[in-house]
């Protein structure tokens, strides 16, 4: 299993943190990620902490038990009362960002959750922060009025159930189908930035990635910053990047991520075949990351604090030792499977723990078989890509986390009957969906013999002059605890039950991790802006 190296393990308990002097508030807690960013850039513990959410404040009291937690609506909790008289230090702002985000599409806009960021203004007059921060997707900054969508055809309203309304019908806003106002785009974001500057702070906002932070996704989000205590407002210089200098380090890798251990379904033969969209975008991948590469990737197990985790065939692997924690390699692989010896009647395929030492090596290095690996970007819609390489960032993680799987394809370079067989397999559905201007021959028609040679380009991949063949493909969904990761949050977080022992199912720790700040770049954030500690990197006024 993967480790997070350990500038991810930065996060403390609570009870490693100052809590003298100053509070912090985090409004929209959820799960915790942005409360785990603001105690790593800080060093201190968020004290308040309110969500709406039962699970996801539960979850948050399970890792940041010494905050003062509310299950309410934000505009419910008095800032008086909640802060008792305590002087505010940080206070963070995550409000609901699906009713901007470009992926809400043509879908109605509901006014309740556009209007959550105003909270912000009712905590800054009446407790005064010093120092706030707001994080949400970049398309607030068209953040406008909501008006009836109407009918191209009549100019009448549409109402909810999209049916329209009759010539002369009243319809009350409840049931009208609200869309932002384009001749007004951006009014409200202005309106709020304007509040915010009424009332005596200096505002300024910007787009950050997670990935140029240290977390393995390239999730992007628009953070503000917003001070009233005569400091400069400062952004972090990016600490890490897909071409680092000076002194930054390589983005991290989505394999870093995954739990090579756990077992992946052969795209063929499942119960309920996968639909066409998804197995073209598999064999898309297996074209441009397996077959076209000509550079696969090898995955250390456990070789922990050797520096990156992954790195191209052709450079010398890191120390490798006998012991079974030593940093035994294998291709982006979940498995080595021994390909030389065939088995006896009723005996285990053999597939060897990559955590273990490699077995010995024949002369005709044909003894074991490869895994190669890529993450499927399942998006929906008329996406069509390949993925993505699983050495760049994992892409944005949503609360459905259904975008990101993982698809491993298994190489032989000798092959048993079995074997073959599923090779050719592979052969025709790559062909299938890979058809284009009379490469391949009908599939409605007879084809001509086929062998587990070069004749089959396709499945084919050569890796340092080896030839391997492509014997199956798997695909499967990356598991919480790997969403988490690649969020940036630790692996000694919580994340399968809440304060008081209740069980979150796979849906609700998946929706809370896409529902979540990444706790990276909210601690970059905070720790450049700290009175005891600032860091100079000049800010950009925003427009």
């Amino acid at each position: 299993m993967t480790t997070n190296p350990p500038e991810n393990i930065a996060w403390r308990t609570q009870f490693a943190l100052d809590f003298e002097g100053e509070i912090n508030v985090d409004l929209f807690a959820g799960g915790g990620g942005a409360s785990t960013g603001l105690e790593m850039g800080l060093d201190r513990p968020v004290h308040v902490a309110i969500n709406h959410d039962p699970d996801a404040i539960s979850m948050h009291q399970a890792n940041h038990p010494g905050a003062e937690h509310y299950l309410s609506d934000v505009f419910e909790v008095d800032p008086v009362a909640a802060c008792r008289g305590r002087p505010v230090g940080h206070f963070h702002a995550s409000p609901d960002c699906t009713h901007f985000t470009q992926a809400s599409g043509g879908q109605p806009r509901k006014q309740a959750i556009r209007s959550l960021s105003w909270v912000v203004h009712k905590w800054a007059g009446k407790v005064r922060p010093r120092v706030i921060t707001l994080e949400n997707v970049e398309q607030i900054l068209q953040w406008s009025p909501l008006v009836a969508k109407r009918c191209k055809q009549t100019g009448r309203v549409v109402k909810i159930d999209r049916t329209v309304a009759a010539p002369g019908e009243r319809v009350p806003l409840e049931e009208q189908f609200l869309v932002p106002d384009r001749r007004r785009r951006g009014h409200n974001w202005q309106h709020f930035v304007a509040g915010l500057r009424r009332l005596g702070y200096a505002v300024q906002w910007r787009t950050l990635r997670a990935c140029d932070y240290g977390a393995p996704t390239t999730r992007e989000r628009l953070f503000l910053i917003a001070r009233c205590d005569g400091h400069p407002i400062v952004w972090p210089e990016p600490t890490h990047h897909k071409h680092p200098k000076r002194g930054q380090k390589r983005w991290r890798a989505a394999a870093e991520c995954i739990d090579w251990s756990i077992a992946t379904r052969s795209i063929f033969d499942r119960p309920r075949p996968l639909a066409d969209n998804t197995m073209r975008r598999i064999a898309k991948g297996i074209l441009k990351f397996v077959i076209d590469s000509g550079d696969p990737f090898i995955v250390p197990i456990a070789n922990y604090g050797s520096g990156e985790t992954v790195h191209p065939i052709d450079e010398p692997l890191r120390t490798i030792t006998a012991s079974p924690k030593g940093g035994a390699f294998a291709l982006a692989s979940a498995t080595l499977v021994q390909t030389g010896y065939g088995e006896r009647p009723g005996q285990a395929p053999r597939a060897l723990d990559i955590r273990q030492p490699l077995g010995t090596v024949v002369a005709g290095g044909g003894k074991h078989a490869l895994v190669t690996a890529f993450m499927a970007q399942m998006n929906g819609g008329f996406y069509d890509g390949a993925g993505r390489d699983a050495r760049d960032p994992l892409s944005t993680i949503t609360g459905r986390g259904t975008q990101q799987q993982l698809v491993t394809a298994n190489l032989a370079s000798s092959l048993t009957s079995d074997q073959e067989a599923g090779a050719l397999r592979v052969a025709a559905f790559l062909m299938r969906y890979h058809s284009t201007g009379g490469q391949w021959a009908d599939l409605r028609d007879p084809m001509t013999t086929i062998t587990a040679k070069d004749r089959l380009a396709l499945v084919t991949v050569t890796i340092q002059g080896t030839p391997y063949v492509i014997v199956d493909i798997a695909l499967r969904m990356l598991k919480p605890r790997e969403l988490y990761r690649a969020q940036g949050l630790p692996d000694s977080y919580i994340i399968d039950q809440g304060h008081d022992g209740r069980k979150f199912t796979l849906t609700a720790q998946t929706r809370m991790c896409g529902n979540s700040v990444s706790p990276l770049p909210m601690s970059a954030v905070a720790r450049a802006n700290r009175v005891d500690q600032p860091e100079a990197m000049p800010a950009r006024e925003a427009s």
